[in-house]
């Protein structure tokens, strides 16, 4: 696949609507969206909600994950799955900062992730789409990353580079999100949505500081 990030991150810039269509602009309790753009890329997020920095943003915080079998497999840090997010981001043209923080909020990095409707691994991939995938173990870091970010892909193309639309498809199933072409109203995965935006940004932050 071509190697094009500037391209890529181009796409976004284009693709992404109002937020009037994507997300609702006057959510239960208050909340409101803010429209952020950075680097060519729109987000949007809960403008009255604390920073990745003030609270956990991960489901495996929150008691959504149970880790279970293979015995012996521990969470592992960023740092230590770099080499396989960037040689993931490479071949399907993905932004490494996106694919830690889809990582991030799906399994907190623990490669034995479990949830309870049987989504598995780093990057949460349920056995059907993990055999779609030719995923053969989905516990395993490398072939849970190569899958996951391969799908990411797929749902970015489906849905035109439209970064909320193609994260709620990968949480809640692209038919649904083909159904109403906006994030689906689901308290989880709009919750999702903004979690990995949130933290998609720290990350690209904590990158540009780094240089």
């Amino acid at each position: 696949m071509p190697r094009v990030k500037k391209k890529f991150l181009s796409f976004f810039a284009l693709a992404v609507i109002s937020t009037a269509v994507l997300l609702p602009t006057a959510p239960v309790g208050g909340e409101t969206f803010l429209r952020l753009k950075k680097g060519g890329v729109v987000y949007y997020y809960f403008s009255n909600r604390p920073s990745p920095a003030e609270r956990s943003l991960t489901w495996a915080n929150q008691g959504k994950i149970r880790v279970g079998p293979p015995a012996g497999m521990r969470r592992q840090s960023a740092r230590a799955l770099e080499p396989l997010i960037r040689e993931a981001s490479r071949q399907y043209d993905v932004p490494p900062s996106l694919i830690k923080a889809v990582i991030r909020v799906e399994s907190n990095f623990n490669p034995a992730a479990t949830s309870p409707k049987g989504a598995q691994g780093l990057m949460q991939l349920m056995p059907g789409t993990a055999d779609d995938l030719q995923v053969s173990n989905p516990y395993d870091p490398q072939e849970n990353i190569m899958g996951g970010t391969r799908y990411l892909r797929l749902m970015l193309e489906k849905f035109g580079f439209q970064l909320p639309l193609a994260l709620a498809a990968y949480n809640a199933g692209p038919h649904r999100v083909a159904k109403v072409q906006k994030v689906p109203a689901i308290p989880e995965t709009q919750a999702y949505v903004r979690d990995v935006c949130q933290i998609f940004l720290h990350f690209d932050k904590e990158k540009i500081e780094a240089k």
